[in-house]
């Protein structure tokens, strides 16, 4: 007996052009295909190191960064696409700026700021993408792009040019993160928002905040593990240089 035909419904499949849903096999290759741009950037810039390819490289990556960047607040704030929580406050959007100017100014605390929020908090946005757009849509190649160079900034300036981390760094940043934190928990409180999801919702994608409980108890949960994966991306250092028989904050080559 031959089957019936499947019910036909107005709305197509979804499909990697359509949607993104994460933990699936196109999520897969999006992250593959980073490491591989990740990756294959450090090696040329480890070639070069010290030369004008070098140089030139890193120039070529910090104006597309700059450039896209700015594209992407024109986008977000279009009246098509405007929405409350689009304005450039979240801690990506904020260290998608960070990285461009630590990789070409290599200021110490720039550098500090981009390796613990990128290495630390951003590469988050790998493992539990917060998008449901798919290759199709405008906010897909916003969304990896702008993390892809965040990640790959802090790490060409560790394999490529030299920056440690040391437990001073490490303070620094938690204390830059804490008075942002303060100042965004006060506009999401003010106006309704959710910048660095401390608001009174959660992102629809699954994220660790679903198992923190309900707002306001889990503020002090998050704020403790956005620490601990900042602690998380310094501890290996501390590692190498008691290996080495360093200390920890002291002083490294890098600026």
């Amino acid at each position: 007996m031959t089957p019936p035909p499947p019910p036909i419904t107005d709305a197509p499949d979804p499909s990697w052009i359509e949607g993104f849903s994460p933990f699936g096999v196109f999520h897969l290759i999006v992250f593959v295909s980073a490491v591989v741009l990740i990756v294959g950037s450090s090696v040329l810039g480890r070639r070069w190191r010290g030369g004008p390819r070098e140089k030139r490289l890193r120039a070529g990556w910090i104006v597309f960064s700059l450039v896209w960047q700015a594209l992407a607040v024109i986008w977000w704030v279009a009246p098509m696409n405007f929405e409350d929580d689009v304005l450039p406050l979240h801690v990506c959007d904020i260290a998608a700026w960070v990285a461009p100017l630590a990789l070409g100014l290599q200021v110490r605390w720039l550098r500090s700021w981009l390796y613990f929020w990128a290495i630390g908090l951003s590469t988050q946005a790998f493992f539990t993408p917060v998008i449901d757009a798919g290759a199709g849509q405008t906010h897909f190649w916003l969304f990896w792009i702008g993390h892809l160079q965040i990640v790959g900034s802090a790490i060409y300036d560790v394999s490529v040019l030299g920056y440690r981390p040391k437990i001073r760094d490490l303070a620094i940043v938690v204390t830059i993160s804490l008075v942002y934190g303060a100042i965004m928990l006060g506009l999401d409180v003010a106006f309704g928002w959710n910048y660095a999801y401390l608001g009174d919702s959660k992102p629809d994608a699954p994220t660790v905040i679903d198992h923190l409980g309900v707002w306001p108890f889990r503020l002090l949960p998050l704020v403790s593990l956005g620490i601990a994966a900042m602690a998380l991306a310094w501890l290996p250092w501390a590692l190498v240089d008691r290996a080495k028989g360093g200390d920890a904050a002291g002083a490294d080559v890098s600026n």
